[in-house]
């Protein structure tokens, strides 16, 4: 088949009717990617913090921004990379971030679990402190801090925007997950951002980017990652929405586009304000006196005198 440009393609886009050839594919990513972000955020004197993993999305997030910003005057980029303190794991991911960082000349900052919080992530595992903290799983513990970390240092850098690579399915599966189980408060905070000089705005480039496409654009690209999953990941619900949504794609290609788009309309007609609160120890915004995450380090302070004695 020939793609529109006339060139021999190599990919046929369901859900659009398209063959497409390499760079038509590339161009169309890119294009979309710029959707998202707009000319309010691609523009000259701003700042944008990268969060990055060392997987496919957030390597392909910052490949593309990087191609974005590249000629736009007083533009900066920043990479920050959550090391967790999981054995193996993270230091494989590090490996391809600092490669990918240094061959696109990006600056980057290592932010350490064991720094900020005086644990590794397999330290609290380890000595079954998520049980004291009344944690269920590990990834429970982990997004928050991981989530406090980056919009911390982004604040330090003095960020206009903090990037996240969650692409087209995340959001799908997100927002199924949350309607299924009724978390309406979730539903809601999920699409709208917390106005406050203390938050860093959120950017989701790879919105409209299916994952898979993703991983075609990283190989197109010649982008090394870590495809191994983390250990702790826990995936068994989420996996089984992703698979849902699959099978409703192969019927009706389209569909994850329709549940993102539905979502965006529902939220135009629903008004929810609540009253943002600081929290008394890092003054960062909550919804309580006291964010989860000072309650959790104070806790852990506590334990280690008991465990001490």
């Amino acid at each position: 088949m020939k793609c529109k440009c006339g060139n021999e393609a190599f990919y046929y886009q369901r859900y659009s009717n398209k063959h497409l050839c390499k760079e038509c594919f590339k161009k169309d990513i890119e294009k979309r990617v710029k959707k998202v972000l707009g000319r309010k955020i691609i523009k000259n004197n701003v700042k944008i913090g990268i969060g990055i993993s060392g997987g496919k999305d957030s390597l392909v997030m910052a490949h593309i921004l990087k191609k974005l910003f590249n000629h736009i005057p007083n533009s900066k980029l920043i990479c920050f990379f959550v090391d967790e303190g999981i054995k193996d794991f993270r230091e494989t991911a590090k490996f391809y971030v600092e490669d990918f960082c240094k061959k696109n000349k990006l600056k980057l900052k290592i932010i350490k679990f064991k720094d900020e919080i005086g644990y590794t992530l397999d330290e609290i595992v380890k000595n079954n402190y998520l049980k004291e903290l009344n944690i269920g799983k590990p990834c429970s513990f982990c997004g928050v801090v991981r989530r406090y970390l980056l919009n911390k240092y982004a604040l330090k850098e003095g960020c206009d925007y903090l990037a996240i690579g969650h692409n087209l399915d995340d959001f799908c599966q997100t927002i199924l997950m949350n309607y299924i189980e009724g978390n309406i408060k979730n539903i809601i905070q999920f699409g709208k951002e917390i106005d406050d000089d203390k938050f860093v705005k959120r950017i989701k480039p790879l919105k409209l980017i299916p994952e898979d496409e993703v991983k075609i654009y990283a190989n197109i690209n010649k982008i090394e990652y870590q495809k191994e999953s983390c250990p702790y990941s826990s995936i068994s619900y989420r996996h089984k929405i992703k698979e849902i949504i699959k099978i409703l794609e192969e019927e009706k290609p389209g569909i994850k586009f329709s549940i993102l788009k539905g979502y965006e309309k529902l939220l135009k007609y629903i008004e929810f304000k609540e009253d943002i609160k600081k929290c008394k120890i890092c003054n960062y915004p909550c919804s309580g006196e006291i964010c989860k995450v000072c309650l959790w380090l104070k806790k852990l302070e506590q334990l280690n005198k008991i465990n001490k004695n």
